[in-house]
């Protein structure tokens, strides 16, 4: 266990005073590797499926599996904006990370279970055009995001932004809760792919 909570600290930092750089560490490349290797879970997905299968609403009102795919897209580019501003503006450097934001990034991954959203997002998720405007985006959203984690250590000042519903992050922090984002929903594609062969709504491509 104290190996663990020491992994998670170096690659991760806690607080400011833990974030530490150190290019040829491969615990502090884990944090990218995990993101990499969860966004690429996405991208290869999409090699098998034709936009008839992504565009099919399962549940009457539930989410298509390419309007899945546009709300990782949206929420992902949102916290990487965050990730900016941790990195540009240091006035919230000294704020406390919340107990829950604590105990939720320690456990590594979000509870196996349905959120309720916002309704507004939740109403307003668009269905893809085509299957390469999907990938584009994915494809951008990965290269930007390295190059965020190039940036993250190459500076030498940190500063956090608030999360709506778990309190301030760090840039090191974001990276983890974005990549957390993207594997929870792997899940509901899943669910939504269960559900869609059962009842043989739309073949595969």
């Amino acid at each position: 266990m104290q190996i663990m909570v020491f992994v998670f600290i170096v690659n991760f930092g806690l607080e400011r005073n833990g974030l530490q750089k150190n290019k040829s560490n491969k615990i502090m490349n884990m944090g990218i590797k995990k993101f990499n290797d969860t966004i690429d879970n996405w991208l290869n997905e999409l090699d098998s499926v034709s936009i008839n299968r992504l565009s099919e609403k399962p549940y009457g009102t539930g989410w298509s599996i390419g309007q899945l795919y546009r709300h990782i897209i949206e929420e992902s580019n949102w916290y990487n904006s965050q990730i900016e501003i941790s990195l540009t503006d240091d006035t919230n450097s000294t704020i406390p990370t919340t107990e829950d934001a604590r105990i939720l990034l320690e456990r590594g991954s979000f509870e196996n279970k349905s959120f309720q959203g916002d309704p507004l997002i939740h109403e307003n998720i668009e269905q893809p055009s085509s299957i390469a405007e999907i990938k584009f985006d994915l494809e951008f959203l990965k290269t930007y995001t390295n190059k965020l984690w190039d940036r993250m250590n190459n500076t030498s000042s940190y500063g956090k932004s608030e999360h709506p519903g778990i309190g301030y992050l760090n840039c090191f922090e974001w990276l983890q809760y974005s990549e957390m984002h993207m594997r929870h929903h792997l899940e509901q594609r899943k669910r939504i792919e269960l559900y869609l062969d059962q009842n043989n709504i739309v073949e595969k491509k």
